[in-house]
């Protein structure tokens, strides 16, 4: 059973951790086993009291509420508990008061009220000591300066509390709680004990016993929720300077910085900030999967002690829980949480290669709602904002599929139990589906039909250029569900592609950035010799000289996106959704790919955070640093938020919250000029897509991408509804 610690943070916040739980350690990712209850023994939480609290496990079994509550023998007035017991720790769970705990002993079967006051609370007869434990997670200890108290409180009338009597309980406590002696810390609970604490607190402390006053226990407490919700997992500690590795739904992860991608878990919780609107945050938050940073949980006994203990985590704007929890709960609440989303449409019988400039969003059946919102911008923007190209539809992937016998392979996968079960088959057989799309030759006709379509939307140049092939699926970018993150993107060039050799560099790989990938390759080498500690850089590095060095076909670039149709975070969210695989198809927005940008930034529109003008909120990184994706986890993207004035409608009330660490100290990301633009271009979308794309969704929020080019145009990359709990920003 849990035990859990409990403290409040500034305001009506609270936070609950809790210590440990019984029935062992236990769990697979991904629907493996659970802890079970112990067998063959009586569980501690069906006993009346315990006369000692050896373990987190004990001290859970007596809480509720998170505290627990005491009685223990004043030694020279020879006060009696049962079996001749120092020490008594009530099942608070089923006796909320002392005097209710003592009536069911026989040795106090006929006590009263007035009885229980002479007993207890009354200095000149007491026989007996009582209060209250309490645990506090993040509080400091006066001594020993760690993070996370047991506080405990002392009952008495008036005059009957002084510096013996607190002495006295914390020795006889330390003795009868041993898992916890160098946590226990008198906190009074009175304002007479207060004004004794704040006189004498000093003394007591010198003389090895630990105290501190009640507003001593909102410090240290803070923690930023980012998604509220509720879930049920095995705990999985990630070790410090490591990434999450293979997790499933069934588990909450504490990992030290947000990762980039992450499969479907229970909860999160990350010790460094995380980027608000990065992909795992958006993905975790629109299915209300609790989503949290709680600065300093490394360094938290409580939190180490509940490593691979299955336990319930809930995030609210004002509380945190993190508790051990029984297999039965946990089944309960899977079973009653299960989401549903409406089955994916495609409409397949579209076969064209078709512009932005022939689509819209009506098109989003046949070509996916990124292929037909970049569409729609066609229609609405100024060309200087938008980004041309134009889209593949869903039905060139299904008949890659289907000439090649790989449309036989999913629907065995989609039924296949093992998928559900054994997180190892599941990962090895969509790997192999991916190297099969990816492997298998890519028809003549297509890249015939390629050729001409680049020519007619993009012009002759674009043949020598780099392409964007994005992700465009039926199974993304809804009015309900997001998936953000889940599938790739991918860069190609044509002329790579009938160049006659597969040597590198890239043929599309321009002088301009070929000096700037040299430098930033250098900065890195330089970046990772003074800093080993920092594991990131050598991806980092990697990746620039793959830019560097490789060539990038145009077709090898469109298999790997259709592949990735079928990466692991994918198939576990359609899988979280009840999604069948069968039904989800892969089309493609085809664009310039954007090359030494300055800039990056994702904007959420239309937030109504009090009865003021609507907010925007602008999360921003200079350079080509990505802001929902960072590959550095040290960098910190500026995050600004403005007001929607009218007449005219500009951009007002300006302020940067979070400034990057990529720019000058207290200089901002966008020049004032194109931050004005990158509002217009805000407001002009948010009015477009309310009145005629989604109507429906009242008050719409957007979730916009936009690109500072290297010429300082502001031009939008994306656009979708933003999927959120509440209009916070």
């Amino acid at each position: 059973m849990p035990s859990f610690y409990r403290t409040a943070s500034s305001g009506a916040a609270t936070i609950l951790f809790l210590l440990g739980c019984s029935g062992g350690r236990g769990g697979t990712s991904d629907g493996g086993t659970a802890p079970a209850d112990s067998a063959g023994s009586e569980s501690p939480v069906e006993k009346e009291f315990l006369p000692t609290l050896g373990s987190p496990d004990d001290y859970a079994a007596m809480a509720s509420s998170g505290e627990v509550k005491y009685l223990t023998t004043v030694h020279d007035q020879g006060g009696t508990l049962p079996d001749g017991a120092s020490c008594i720790f009530q099942n608070t769970r089923r006796y909320s008061w002392h005097l209710q705990f003592l009536q069911s002993l026989p040795m106090y079967a006929g006590l009263s009220f007035d009885g229980y006051t002479v007993l207890v609370t009354r200095k000149a007869s007491r026989r007996l000591w009582a209060g209250g434990l309490k645990t506090w997670p993040t509080v400091a200890h006066p001594i020993s300066q760690k993070p996370g108290i047991i506080s405990f409180s002392i009952y008495g009338e008036s005059g009957s509390v002084d510096l013996a009597a607190i002495t006295a309980v914390y020795a006889k406590l330390s003795v009868c709680a041993p898992f916890a002696p160098d946590l226990l810390v008198f906190v009074p609970d009175t304002s007479e004990l207060e004004a004794l604490i704040r006189q004498y607190g000093p003394q007591l402390i010198a003389s090895g016993v630990p105290c501190l006053l009640p507003s001593d226990l909102t410090h240290n407490t803070a923690f930023l929720p980012h998604a509220n919700g509720e879930g049920y997992g095995t705990l999985r500690i990630v070790p410090k300077g490591t990434s999450p590795g293979d997790y499933g739904p069934r588990e909450v992860v504490i990992v030290e910085s947000a990762p980039n991608d992450i499969s479907i878990v229970a909860g999160l919780i990350t010790e460094n900030p995380q980027n608000a609107l990065g992909h795992v945050n958006l993905r975790l938050g629109e299915k209300h999967i609790p989503n949290v940073t709680v600065p300093g949980i490394y360094g938290a006994a409580w939190a180490q002690i509940l490593d691979g203990y299955l336990v319930h985590i809930v995030v609210a704007a004002d509380t945190f829980v993190l508790e051990p929890a029984t297999l039965s709960d946990a089944e309960a609440f899977w079973a009653a949480h299960h989401p549903q989303v409406r089955s994916p449409i495609a409409n397949l019988a579209v076969v064209t290669l078709t512009s932005f400039a022939d689509l819209g969003a009506p098109n989003a059946d046949a070509f996916g709602v990124k292929s037909a919102n970049l569409a729609e911008l066609y229609h609405v923007l100024p060309a200087t904002n938008r980004n041309d190209g134009f889209a593949i539809p869903f039905a060139r992937y299904q008949a890659f599929m289907r000439d090649n016998g790989l449309d036989a392979v999913v629907a065995g996968l989609a039924v296949d139990p093992r998928m559900r079960t054994d997180v190892s088959y599941k990962r090895a057989a969509l790997k192999d589906l991916r190297r099969r799309i990816k492997d298998t030759a890519f028809p003549a006709s297509l890249l015939a039909e390629l050729v001409t379509v680049i020519r007619s939307t993009l012009g002759e140049s674009a043949l020598g250029q780099r392409l964007r092939f994005r992700s465009s699926t039926n199974v993304e970018d809804l009015d309900s569900f997001t998936g953000a993150g889940l599938y790739d993107s991918k860069t190609g060039c044509y002329a790579d592609e009938v160049d006659g050799d597969q040597a590198g560099p890239s043929l599309c790989l321009g002088s301009q950035e070929r000096v700037s990938l040299e430098g930033q390759i250098a900065a890195r080498r330089a970046e990772k010799a003074a800093h080993p500690d920092r594991i990131w850089l050598a991806a980092i590095i990697d990746d620039l000289e793959q830019d560097l060095t490789e060539e990038k076909p145009l077709t090898a670039a469109i298999r790997k996106v259709w592949a990735s149709l079928w990466n692991e975070q994918a198939f576990d969210e359609r899988e979280y959704y009840g999604i069948d695989h069968r039904l989800a198809q892969m089309g493609i927005a085809v664009t310039l790919s954007f090359v030494n940008e300055k800039a990056s930034a994702v904007a959420v529109t239309n937030l109504h955070v009090d009865d003021g003008l609507p907010l925007y909120r602008l999360n921003s990184q200079a350079g080509t640093e990505s802001v929902v994706e960072p590959e550095d986890p040290t960098s910190v993207a500026e995050l600004l938020t403005f007001r929607r004035a009218q007449d005219p409608p500009v951009a007002a009330d300006i302020r940067v919250l979070v400034y990057s660490n990529l720019v000058a100290a207290g200089a901002m990301v966008w020049p004032d000029s194109a931050l004005q633009e990158a509002s217009r271009v805000l407001f002009l979308l948010q009015d477009h897509f309310a009145s005629q794309v989604y109507p429906s969704i009242s008050p719409l929020r957007l979730d916009v991408e936009l690109k500072l080019t290297d010429e300082s145009k502001v031009v939008v990359k994306q656009v979708r509804p933003y999927i959120s709990q509440s209009g916070n920003p």
